[in-house]
């Protein structure tokens, strides 16, 4: 797991002092993050030319001895690298950009859950950038090429304690498979409400990109959360993470009828999406039985 830097967190300190404050909290963090198992922080190439004080961009700023010693500048770029570029990123995920209360903030939005469900790091202001979670507008493109807009949350942490109180949450990114073939030897164990078609088992075993598990995984979750707590009847809004059915015209299609190992052919057309690319795990809800049947995951079904 990586962590994503947010480059609004890099705004103007009023004097010195501040911005030593700042920085020994970002130092602390480092540590902490570490002891998390999160080696990297992600940021944008922008955020070095950033002007934290007066005169000094942040690339200065780590050549200021009174402000950032020797020996924490090594580790402030060891540690901190350079997001891919952002092209790459926003190919892969469909997404054209995110903003925060009007401003661009590419660290919060590949951060935020709906994206790569990460934490956002950030200097400490006064009176703002504190820990806790805000609120990020995703604009990105629809399986149309329309645009579409979406708000997702980011978590986002200043200090030690606010990276404690996200222990399970990095707990729970730890232990996650890291490919399909793991994932689906551990599936029945990991998510008891689920049942499986042979070939989204398949399927999933064929899934080696990380992040495209690691996603998978938490949709998994979020269909486990549902049929554990015998949330019924489903609806877009009770889920996590994106999860809809078809369109009239997507759910005829043949794909969406799976054979199931009781010999059952269920329709499987609701569906939670995931990344990178467009994502699909295709399912059909038994309220009666608060069971998922998950029938296919993989890419869009064409049609």
């Amino acid at each position: 797991m990586e962590a994503y830097f947010n480059e609004l967190s890099l705004q103007p300190f009023t004097d010195n002092e501040t911005a030593i404050e700042a920085f020994s909290q970002l130092k602390d963090c480092l540590k902490k993050l570490s002891e998390m198992g999160v080696s990297n922080i992600r940021m944008t190439e922008e955020a070095m030319s950033k002007v934290i004080l007066k005169g000094q961009t942040l690339n200065r700023v780590l050549n200021n001895q009174t402000i950032i010693d020797k020996e924490f500048k090594s580790v402030l770029i060891a540690r901190l690298c350079t997001l891919e570029p952002i092209n790459e990123l926003e190919n892969k995920y469909n997404v054209i950009g995110f903003d925060y209360n009007g401003e661009a903030c590419k660290g919060l939005g590949w951060a935020s859950e709906d994206i790569l469900d990460s934490v956002a790091l950030g200097l400490k202001q006064k009176d703002k950038w504190i820990d806790g979670n805000y609120e990020v507008n995703i604009i990105s493109l629809d399986e149309n090429g329309e645009e579409i807009s979406s708000i997702s949350k980011s978590k986002h942490v200043v200090t030690e304690k606010g990276i404690e109180v996200l222990r399970d949450f990095f707990k729970s990114k730890i232990d996650i498979p890291k490919n399909g073939k793991v994932l689906a030897v551990r599936a029945a164990g990991l998510f008891p409400h689920l049942t499986f078609a042979r070939q989204a088992l398949e399927q999933l075993k064929n899934i080696s990109d990380p992040t495209a598990v690691e996603q998978i995984y938490s949709r998994l979750g979020d269909l486990e959360r549902v049929a554990a707590n015998a949330i019924v009847p489903i609806s877009p809004d009770i889920f996590k993470y994106k999860t809809t059915p078809e369109s009239v015209t997507r759910s005829r299609l043949p794909e969406m009828n799976v054979l199931f190992e009781d010999n059952k052919i269920r329709d499987c057309s609701w569906h939670s999406r995931f990344t990178p690319g467009a994502g699909r795990i295709h399912f059909y809800y038994d309220e009666s039985k608060k069971i998922f049947y998950v029938g296919y995951i993989g890419e869009k079904i064409a049609g």
